[in-house]
């Protein structure tokens, strides 16, 4: 009798723990929620034996695969979101293998679930700064009735995240390929109503809806349209956005809408096979994120960043999304210690006369014993022997031979605290001689 009542306090005890435990926020500014969809195009790690059975340039190479994830892994840190939306993801490991390895420091815990695409081997995960409900996520495989056709979606995933006091609920998605493929048009709009019904099964359990990934779909109203005015031969987008088709007033939003309309692009498709991306004609929007109206009125700023070449790197660019979710900032850290400027290019010796200025903008002293820089290729500078930093004081280290080389053509450069977080990061592109980079500090 005493055993049974022993396990049965135990049971309770262990109960209350799961009930109290709270989701950890390692968002570095509470007062906003920037949320990222991104294609990485193949993100691989070219471990035996591979997924899928498509071909692609680093497929098989381990080296190839990681340098990939190298580029593809700048694309998030010059955006720095909270949560990302990553589709094309070979498997768990290949995701760990991008966050651990291409992402340390910056918080994301990574989250997969496999899906049913066998062909491509592709899938989506999610690499968040907020813990989940339950530290998981889920896929969905429901079917969407469209005609005749019954479909799932092979590629999705949907995630439960509190903000404050808001339930968001996230549904990350890759439709099926080629939307001016009649042929194709009854099944993607078939998963369109899997998705529909999903997200308005989250709504009304209260969560505001945020539905994002590839549709592989244009957007044909009005103020949503891409650049090229690219015109549907499906209703996919408008499924979606409808929710409860008897209630107009939930209907998603689409963030492009937000977007000037010269820069709605997400994607590009070599059409006529020349190797060349050819403005504007090959370059279209099939990657979205759908808010609900409340989470609508709160963006502050939707970006489409085109600053990599889709032919190197991956074919599409990320969609990114600024909420602001609290009326005002919280108060400061007194720790803020961040890059004031780079001489990634200095005259002479370049391994001697590298140099990089820290400035404290915080309240309290600073001492640098421990903090390191870093570079894209992980390799570091110590901080250690500039000591002690009094608030509003700035010093400047010279490389001295330190393995971390300031790459004149562009780098990432990320400021280490000795627990490994990275507290600042600056992003630049080619340096001339004698050139000083000086980020904006917030």
């Amino acid at each position: 009798m005493k055993t049974v009542k022993k396990l049965f306090i135990m049971s309770i005890a262990i109960a209350l723990l799961f009930v109290c435990a709270k989701s950890e926020d390692r968002r570095p500014d509470k007062s906003y929620l920037v949320i990222m969809t991104l294609n990485g195009e193949f993100l691989w790690d070219g471990v035996e034996a591979e997924e899928g059975r498509v071909d692609f340039p680093w497929k098989g190479s381990k080296t190839e695969a990681e340098e990939h994830m190298r580029n593809v892994a700048d694309i998030i840190i010059r955006s720095n979101p909270d949560i990302v939306n990553l589709v094309e993801v070979e498997n768990e490991a290949a995701l760990n293998t991008f966050n651990d390895e291409f992402l340390a420091g910056r918080g994301y815990k990574a989250y997969f679930i496999q899906g049913k695409d066998n062909y491509t081997g592709q899938d989506v995960a999610l690499l968040t700064r907020i813990d989940p409900e339950g530290e998981k996520i889920a896929r969905d495989d429901r079917k969407g009735q469209r005609g005749t056709v019954s479909k799932s979606v092979s590629k999705n995933y949907f995630a439960k995240i509190m903000l404050e006091d808001q339930k968001i609920a996230l549904v990350g998605l890759h439709f099926l390929a080629q939307p001016l493929r009649e042929d194709r048009r009854l099944e993607r709009e078939a998963q369109a109503e899997a998705i529909r019904s999903l997200a308005v099964e989250r709504q009304k359990e209260g969560y505001l809806v945020v539905v994002l990934g590839d549709f592989n779909d244009y957007d044909g109203e009005e103020n949503s349209r891409d650049h090229i005015d690219s015109t549907p031969i499906s209703s996919v987008l408008t499924i979606v956005k409808s929710m409860d088709t008897a209630d107009s007033s939930d209907d998603l939003i689409n963030s492009a809408s937000l977007v000037q309309k010269e820069n709605r692009y997400t994607s590009f498709y070599d059409a006529n096979d020349n190797g060349k991306a050819d403005f504007p004609r090959e370059f279209t929007s099939i990657d979205h994120v759908l808010l609900s109206p409340k989470l609508k009125e709160k963006v502050e700023v939707v970006e489409i960043p085109h600053v990599h070449d889709p032919l190197t790197v991956t074919d599409h660019f990320p969609v990114v999304v600024r909420i602001r979710i609290l009326a005002a900032p919280p108060p400061s850290s007194p720790i803020q210690v961040k890059i004031e400027s780079l001489l990634p290019n200095p005259v002479g010796d370049e391994s001697q006369n590298e140099e990089v200025t820290i400035k404290n903008c915080g309240t309290q002293p600073v001492n640098l014993h421990g903090w390191k820089l870093r570079d894209l290729a992980k390799k570091t500078w110590a901080l250690d022997s500039l000591g002690a930093l009094n608030s509003n004081e700035r010093k400047t280290i010279k490389r001295n031979g330190q393995e971390m080389a300031l790459n004149n053509n562009g780098d990432t450069i990320d400021l280490l605290d000795p627990n490994g977080n990275v507290v600042h990061s600056v992003n630049y592109a080619r340096a001339e001689e004698g050139e000083i980079i000086t980020p904006v500090i917030d």
